[in-house]
């Protein structure tokens, strides 16, 4: 099989654009998991300390936002079939936000508050003004809007909100005015940036990606539609209470509303998967399947956490952040990378030389085996560093961070792999 609709479209962007965050991303990924092994006999305790702090950034921004800007900026083109407003636009951004992600993370890494920490908030904050204001100028001139355009329009606005949020924990880090617990309003910075810009992303191009994948037909989209509805109702919810504060009845109903739009969105997925054509899972979409299963089984973890005194358990909330970072969106991304890279790949070499002679297939840009194997060492690592450090080992917490190093090597050599096919 061939590269078809995700890439075969005169409104995709240039190679070279995507290409840039894409491989940034998947260095950040590589340094993220060397970072975690040098400091894994000591990755215990709470999660507000500067080790954990520059790390969650290199994951949040460097890793997966970073990915998901590149991977935006193909997809909104040929999903919504119109022209990327500024090529230069995304160009500027890119150096921005790669220069603000490195102030930002080597600010927390030495704990650097003040100045530094603000310069590094303050481009990133930048960055994502102007892919703001290049994606809503996109977005106004499409002509048929769908599911995937309705949810990305919505992450737009969390992502806005993630980034005024963070700003303004940056600032008070070095120069204090919020009068409230810091902690709180760094808890709902997460929330906002995890459910409603990473997840609601997420959730919006699987309704695209799946059935392309899958090559799955003919499914009702309705469970969708509720999930974005309670979703947003659920995030709405979580800034009325950053503004009443302390308001735990109405924490807890948007928590409860946010588990009932994951579910419907999980059973939209199922859905999705029961009319695929496609029935048998290469790697790539064990790794997305995975994914969607860890997604239900944090959400119903990270629930938890509002019935019981969670504080009393040492690293609970490091392994519950492992399980997210780690298991669900990494997973989810590592899979899709499977796929996309190697569409973008094929389609940019060897396209115009399909028919005129022998051009790899798609399954011939990486080694499959070493995927396959490259799977099971995420999920043996994600299971034993989540129970190593709820037990509070810090010996089998770095064993099984360099094992989900060893596997992130793999992904690395296979991405390379793809690249210079």
């Amino acid at each position: 099989m061939q590269p078809s609709g995700l890439v075969s479209t005169a409104y995709a962007p240039p190679f070279r654009i995507v290409m840039k965050y894409f491989i940034t991303a998947i260095f950040a990924f590589l340094v993220l998991n060397i970072l975690l092994v040098y400091i894994g006999d000591t990755f215990t305790g709470h999660h507000f300390q500067p080790h954990v702090l520059a790390l969650t950034h290199i994951a949040t921004l460097g890793w997966i936002t970073m990915i998901i800007f590149g991977a935006l900026f193909q997809l909104i083109p040929v999903v919504l079939q119109i022209r990327l407003f500024s090529e230069i636009m995304a160009e500027l951004q890119f150096w921005i936000f790669t220069l603000g992600v490195f102030t930002l993370v080597y600010s927390f890494w030495f704990f650097l508050l003040g100045m530094p920490l603000l310069i590094g908030a303050s481009l990133i904050v930048t960055s994502v003004i102007i892919f703001l204001v290049n994606t809503i100028l996109t977005m106004f001139r499409v002509k048929e809007w769908n599911i995937t355009a309705t949810y990305l329009s919505a992450a737009l606005f969390y992502l806005a909100a993630t980034a005024v949020i963070g700003l303004l924990l940056a600032i008070n880090l070095g120069y204090p005015f919020i009068e409230r617990n810091h902690l709180v309003f760094l808890g709902y910075h997460a929330n906002i940036a995890i459910a409603g810009w990473i997840t609601m992303v997420i959730m919006g191009i699987s309704f695209k990606l799946i059935p392309m994948f899958t090559l799955s037909h003919n499914f009702s989209i309705k469970s969708g539609k509720w999930a974005f509805g309670l979703m947003n109702a659920g995030l709405l919810g979580f800034l009325l209470e950053l503004y009443f504060y302390d308001a735990a009845a109405l924490y807890l109903v948007s928590a409860g509303l946010i588990v009932l739009a994951i579910a419907f969105f999980l059973f939209q997925v199922y859905v999705i998967f029961k009319k695929r054509i496609r029935k048998n899972l290469d790697a790539a979409l064990r790794f997305s399947v995975t994914s969607y299963i860890l997604l239900g089984i944090t959400v119903l973890f990270g629930f938890s956490f509002l019935f019981f005194d969670y504080t009393q358990f040492r690293n609970i909330t490091l392994a519950y952040g492992y399980l997210v970072f780690f298991g669900f969106i990494s997973m989810l991304i590592v899979g899709q990378m499977y796929k996309i890279l190697p569409f973008l790949t094929w389609y940019h070499k060897y396209s115009s030389k399909a028919g005129l002679e022998k051009v790899p297939m798609l399954k011939e840009m990486y080694n499959e085996s070493l995927a396959q194997a490259e799977y099971y060492m995420m999920i043996a690592s994600l299971a034993g560093s989540v129970v190593s450090l709820i037990l509070d080992s810090a010996l089998m917490v770095e064993i099984f961070f360099i094992l989900m190093l060893l596997s992130v090597l793999i992904f690395v050599f296979n991405m390379i792999k793809i690249m210079v096919k």
